[in-house]
């Protein structure tokens, strides 16, 4: 059996005898390892140096040649077990939301510290499939045959003929009617049977009510061989976002903390990446009600121009809080890392805090955001906020570092201390 090598995000694995890695040959092949099952540049995942190995942005485990390498998120090491059950069941919800189209559920309201790590996604998987069913059941006209004591539709030749010898007084018959038999709905039943046993108490209880609406559905013998026939030009988005998450879940590549974005053997979550995804969703759907519009990602946004007339240093800010004219009024940039309270600047990265600066001088805006991730047993359960002030140029520019309570029984607390801060501060950048 191989070595079990556990650590933290941002924890150092140091090379040499009777360390974390024994050699530089194993250090090379967790890089090895990395490359293969993600397909992805490692340098964008781990921090390297000579004597040793930090991985970054991402929890889970990485199968290499030698061992296998289990990273858990930042914080989650010196929490009691029933407080890390909640940071894993918030990033599972996460990664729910993530991955479903219809996101203001995602299974949160059920979740509990008892709860695997399948049970948000099938939970969110639940709830859409509900939802779509509510506005459409999937049916089309199919032909059926029976024997049955009396006649439907027409009598099927030479079958009635054989039917009449061995049962006399039942008619082999044929009719055309609207069936739920359909590729899509035996897709769906094959995920919610798979998946039921490897749930918990709370998720199965949905599970066994979709099932009941499927009962009509039979089981497919092979999934795979349901794929061909599905129409997707005249499906729904709800169902294309089903099916999507179908095929990743009867593929393995599924939910839970320790599978991801990302699955091959190496059950991968990208926790940076989904953080970020999560606060720009929200945020999506909370400014219209404060009279504001966000955008994500904006890209052809450039600091400098060379003679030549090319644009060049691209500014990408996380997320823009912009008002009805479309000026901007925060900037919020995510970071997936811990915070300090005990240092005079809680351990903020100077260069985090530049960069936010630049973005605010670039788009005109004086208030900005350092948003994190709060695993800390002091604060996390309900989040952080303080306020710094810089004074640039003649512009004072506010710096607001908000921390997200990941530690909170569900996603509903960080969701409402995100609605808070916009709310409280709603007034003055109407202003």
């Amino acid at each position: 059996m191989k070595r079990l090598l556990q650590c933290e995000e941002w924890s150092r694995l140091r090379v040499g005898h009777g360390r974390e890695l024994e050699t530089l040959d194993d250090l090379t092949s967790i890089l090895s390892a990395w490359k293969h099952n993600t397909g992805s540049d490692p340098s964008a995942y781990f921090d390297m140096r000579g004597d040793s190995l930090t991985p970054k942005f991402w929890s889970g485990t990485l199968d290499t040649p030698r061992f296998v390498l289990e990273v858990s998120p930042i914080g989650s090491t010196t929490l009691e077990p029933a407080t890390r059950a909640r940071l894993d069941a918030n990033i599972s919800a996460m990664l729910a939301a993530a991955m479903s189209s219809s996101s203001l559920d995602a299974g949160i309201s059920t979740m509990s510290v008892g709860e695997g790590r399948h049970d948000a996604l099938l939970g969110a998987f639940c709830n859409e499939l509900q939802i779509a069913r509510r506005r459409h059941i999937l049916r089309r006209y199919s032909t059926m045959s029976d024997n049955l004591p009396s006649p439907k539709g027409r009598i099927a030749f030479p079958r009635q003929c054989y039917e009449s010898i061995r049962t006399p007084g039942r008619f082999s018959s044929e009719w055309v009617a609207l069936t739920e038999d359909v590729p899509e709905n035996r897709v769906f039943k094959e995920v919610l049977l798979r998946y039921r046993s490897r749930c918990a108490t709370n998720t199965r209880s949905k599970i066994d009510y979709c099932l009941a609406e499927l009962d009509a559905v039979k089981r497919s013998g092979d999934y795979r061989l349901e794929w061909p026939s599905i129409r997707a030009d005249r499906l729904s988005n709800n169902y294309l976002s089903l099916l999507k998450q179908s095929k990743a879940l009867l593929d393995g590549d599924g939910a839970g903390l320790f599978s991801g974005e990302i699955l091959a053997n190496s059950e991968i979550v990208f926790t940076s990446r989904l953080f970020e995804r999560f606060v720009a969703r929200e945020i999506m759907k909370i400014a219209p009600s404060l009279g504001f519009k966000a955008v994500a990602q904006e890209r052809g946004i450039y600091l400098c121009a060379r003679e030549t007339g090319a644009n060049s240093f691209e500014v990408i800010p996380d997320l823009r809080v912009l008002d009805g004219e479309g000026k901007t009024k925060f900037i919020v940039d995510t970071k997936w890392k811990t915070l300090n309270h005990e240092l005079r600047n809680l351990g903020i990265s100077s260069q985090d805090v530049y960069q936010v600066l630049i973005y605010a001088a670039k788009h005109e805006c004086t208030d900005v955001v350092l948003l994190y991730p709060d695993t800390t047993p002091a604060t996390g359960g309900n989040g952080y906020c303080e306020k710094f002030t810089s004074r640039l140029a003649g512009v004072q520019y506010h710096v607001h570092i908000l921390k997200l309570p990941l530690l909170a029984p569900n996603l509903s607390i960080p969701r409402d201390r995100l609605r808070m801060f916009l709310t409280a501060n709603s007034a003055r950048l109407a202003a």
